[in-house]
């Protein structure tokens, strides 16, 4: 397509109306080439951008990163193809969604994610915008390694000022329950909750989600059902949208495992396509995790079942019939594997002993 033919504010228009997932992400990628052809810096970043952002929320965050890179190498060569003060915000944002996934894939060396945590603190200096998010993704990294250390960074995240790069009220407070109760500190996660909870911040598309997921999983790690059950049940009602749900899904099946096994069995084999492909390997590990205890419990009641799986699936069959601990303990191999790889990256054991205390809370009270 020639640059006299090229409009991009159609192909917005257009890209409004695409629904979200892998459909808009395509749409997207053939936006960003039509726009890279006619040489339309506005628009070849604008498409990198919403692309990003798709990754993000909706799909896969790790597929960011590359668009991330060439939006940043076209904005360095022209920083004036975006209004000065959007392009600033837009610039930082999506730098930050590059390196944001990195926490998610054990391959990268945690020495090229410092080096590039470096780099968006020059940004942040220089732009005088989005220390709190520095805070946020340096929390984000270390709640793997060393929890007293996330903590550390959480004060200083909570501390700072928010500001145009900042996350909305909702999540800053989900994650200041999800960090409170890291550390053990249940008094203080209810205190940044209650205004979650009487419904006076408004919530974002990921709110109450992410809360309702610290809760869930702090209590599926103490075997406590009772609090477990209403917080899964609210889980998959609003997250159980896209692939950017895996974790959310995860954690809604360890719960149904014990409390309604028959729909955990159901909603696994319909979500597991979600997996194949799967750049981010959290949401995978979580998924997995959701999926070994479904296919334990299982298999204490019968030991074959018939599901209707994937050719994609790598235990596939033609008589859709699968032995129960087998597909037990193909998932609890797989997130064992993915463990392995981020305790390996990360010099710490936080992997090890989470898969292991998954495999011990049964829906009964751990001492």
């Amino acid at each position: 397509m020639g640059k006299n033919t090229f409009n991009g504010e159609l192909l917005m228009r257009k890209m409004s109306i695409v629904p979200s997932g892998a459909m808009k992400m395509d749409a997207l990628k053939e936006a960003i080439r039509q726009a890279d052809e006619a040489k339309e810096d506005y628009y070849r970043l604008i498409f990198r951008y919403d692309y990003a952002s798709e990754a993000t929320f909706h799909d896969d965050p790790p597929k960011a990163m590359p668009v991330a890179a060439e939006f940043s190498h076209i904005f360095e060569e022209n920083p004036t193809a975006l209004p000065e003060d959007s392009g600033k915000d837009a610039y930082l944002m999506i730098v930050q969604m590059g390196i944001d996934p990195i926490v998610h894939l054990p391959q990268i060396p945690i020495t090229q994610w410092e080096e590039l945590m470096k780099q968006f603190y020059d940004l942040v200096k220089h732009y005088h915008v989005g220390l709190r998010t520095y805070w946020k993704q340096m929390t984000n990294f270390w709640q793997y390694i060393d929890k007293e250390k996330a903590f550390e960074y959480f004060e200083k995240f909570w501390k700072t000022g928010r500001d145009s790069l900042s996350d909305c009220r909702a999540c800053d407070r989900s994650f200041a329950v999800q960090m409170c109760l890291l550390v053990g500190d249940r008094k203080a996660a209810d205190e940044y909750a209650k205004p979650l909870k009487a419904g006076r911040i408004r919530f974002c598309p990921d709110t109450p989600q992410l809360y309702w997921l610290a809760y869930l999983e702090n209590a599926l790690d103490q075997g406590n059902l009772k609090e477990a059950t209403p917080l899964a049940n609210q889980l998959f009602c609003k997250g159980n949208r896209d692939k950017g749900d895996l974790s959310y899904l995860g954690a809604v099946l360890r719960c149904w495992a014990y409390t309604d096994l028959d729909k955990a069995i159901e909603k696994l084999t319909s979500r597991l396509e979600w997996t194949f492909g799967m750049w981010d390997q959290k949401k995978i590990y979580d998924f997995y995790k959701g999926a070994l205890a479904c296919f334990r419990e299982l298999a204490k009641r019968q030991e074959v079942v018939s599901l209707n799986l994937s050719k994609d699936f790598p235990l596939y069959n033609e008589e859709n019939s699968y032995n129960c601990t087998v597909l037990a303990d193909w998932f609890y191999d797989q997130a064992e594997i993915i463990g392995k790889r981020f305790d390996a990256r990360n010099q710490s054991d936080y992997f090890a002993k989470n898969l292991a205390l998954t495999c011990a809370c049964e829906g009964q009270k751990v001492e």
